[in-house]
């Protein structure tokens, strides 16, 4: 759905494992889950759509997603943690041998090597006597040529190369190489583009050469989306257009950028869809609200789903 300030994921644990927790709070959206934009956009592009899909994982399974580092799973625990979840617990690792199983072992290796060099003193001697035999019977005669496959003590030589295609990485840790992850491509930017910039923990806006057109003097700030751009002051988000008049007063506890002519905002408790003059679409009636992609979004209302169309403003419940 439309080019959120929150994203959704998709990706499941496959091994039927059903986080514990309050199901509300397992339903929450990965929208409402109070991450910055760029955790935001790797989650949704890994498939994340609801806590439970971060709730269903273990912390070393989020590395898992492209681009998500260390930085990205504490942000994400801490967002787990204000509804009373957490990550999946690690698989336990086995233990290792007791003291009496490790000097039986460290006795047998020394056992098996005393048995290893009486072995080689044995076929020393075995090779010393068919030397000494070879010698023997080959006085007076011509001895033939050597094998072409074999080297100069007889044993046969063979062409097989075990180390051939195998790189410096998999000799020294026994395994394939992690495949290069492609970086996605920026924007290219044109004239109109206005791109957003942080200076001392404050928000504001430069032009394709850099050149400010609005100071950073916002706590938040979002892309700018149908010429509407949504900001944050003292802990509320409202909209400006790209003159930096305020058009939508902050009032909103959590907001998406315009798409389709609407944006889904909410106050409190409930959500509902504004147009680019701050006038109700839809009122404040929803639990949930996304935003707008291909004419569709995503709400739920009194625990059910549903399908919100954008030309009828009709939704279609599950």
């Amino acid at each position: 759905m439309g080019k959120d300030n929150r994203r959704r994921n998709k990706k499941k644990s496959g091994d039927g494992y059903e986080p514990q927790g309050d199901s509300a709070a397992l339903a929450t959206p990965l929208a409402e889950l109070g991450l910055c934009e760029k955790t935001l956009g790797i989650l949704r592009d890994g498939g994340v759509v609801t806590a439970k899909d971060l709730a269903k994982r273990r912390m070393s399974e989020m590395y898992r997603i492209r681009y998500v580092g260390k930085r990205e799973c504490l942000e994400v625990a801490g967002a787990l943690k204000k509804l009373g979840l957490s990550y999946r617990e690690e698989a336990q690792q086995p233990q290792p041998p007791a003291e009496e199983n490790v000097r039986k072992q460290q006795s047998g290796q020394k056992q098996d090597g005393k048995n290893r060099n009486r072995q080689s003193e044995k076929e020393n001697d075995n090779k010393q006597d068919r030397k000494q035999q070879g010698k023997q019977q080959g006085q007076g005669k011509n001895r033939p040529q050597q094998n072409e496959k074999q080297d100069k003590s007889g044993r046969p030589r063979y062409d097989y190369k075990p180390y051939e295609n195998v790189s410096l990485y998999e000799l020294v840790y026994g395994k394939r190489e992690r495949p290069v992850a492609e970086k996605p491509q920026k924007e290219q930017l044109t004239p109109d583009s206005i791109v957003k910039f942080c200076r001392q923990g404050k928000w504001g806006y430069k032009d394709w050469k850099g050149n400010v057109l609005i100071q950073p003097v916002y706590d938040n700030a979002y892309p700018f989306r149908e010429d509407r751009a949504c900001v944050e002051k003292d802990g509320l988000l409202g909209y400006i257009d790209k003159k930096n008049q305020l058009v939508i007063d902050y009032k909103y506890d959590s907001a998406t950028s315009f798409s389709e002519g609407l944006a889904a905002v909410s106050a409190g408790e409930k959500s509902g869809y504004i147009d680019k003059d701050g006038n109700e679409a839809l009122p404040m009636e929803f639990d949930v609200a996304t935003g707008f992609e291909g004419g569709k979004a995503i709400v739920r209302q009194d625990g059910r789903w549903g399908v919100l169309d954008r030309e009828t403003l009709k939704v279609l419940w599950r």
